[in-house]
């Protein structure tokens, strides 16, 4: 199942990259049907490209990302301490500033699984076979897990007063008394 779902991805960003052959051949789809893209910049075929709303067009000024990266449409980033660094082709930057793979990064959730479907010709949700049926859960084990969960506060409650301890210092304070004596009581509460 992990194979196919993998075998699913890299056959998207082959068809993806063979999108702009095809563009040519067919006439333009709706933009319904169109695949959508997560907002950012990318270099495609020797161009850099704005994705907005899903749509990709050539980039015509500089655009500034969430963590103050710049790119410009001549392809080159600047970062805000000034390093200079060419986009690679097939790369893209989102919109936080992370620069990621085109084919595997800018697609959307559902444009993976329009995708997923075209390609397997099923849904995309798996199904474990077994039964629906909830079977109740035996007394003994309800009784264990309600053991387990106060265990689980009581230890809490000891950290908690373990920090405490700690803060006021071990020796002569006078708080630390009634904090000891606290500790004393949820230690013996967890030795039952």
């Amino acid at each position: 199942m992990h194979y196919a779902t993998l075998a699913c991805f890299a056959l998207a960003g082959l068809l993806l990259s063979a999108a702009p052959a095809l563009a040519q051949a067919t006439p333009p789809a709706t933009s319904a049907a169109a695949p959508s893209l997560k907002d950012g910049v990318a270099r495609r075929n020797g161009l850099t490209m704005r994705i907005q709303a899903g749509q990709m067009s050539r980039l015509s000024a500089p655009v500034t990302m969430d963590n103050g990266l710049v790119v410009r449409p001549d392809g080159i980033m600047i970062s805000k301490d000034g390093t200079r660094q060419m986009l690679s082709e097939g790369k893209a930057v989102n919109l936080q500033g992370n620069i990621v793979n085109f084919t595997d990064d800018m697609m959307s959730a559902p444009a993976i699984e329009q995708r997923a479907r075209q390609v397997t010709g099923q849904p995309t949700e798996t199904q474990l076979p077994g039964t629906t049926v909830l079977t109740p859960v035996p007394q003994r084990l309800a009784n264990e897990l309600r053991r387990t969960e106060q265990r689980l506060q009581l230890l809490e409650q000891l950290s908690d007063r373990l920090a405490e301890r700690a803060k006021t210092a071990v020796g002569q304070n006078p708080g630390a008394a009634s904090i000891d004596s606290q500790l004393q009581t949820i230690d013996s509460q967890l030795r039952r």
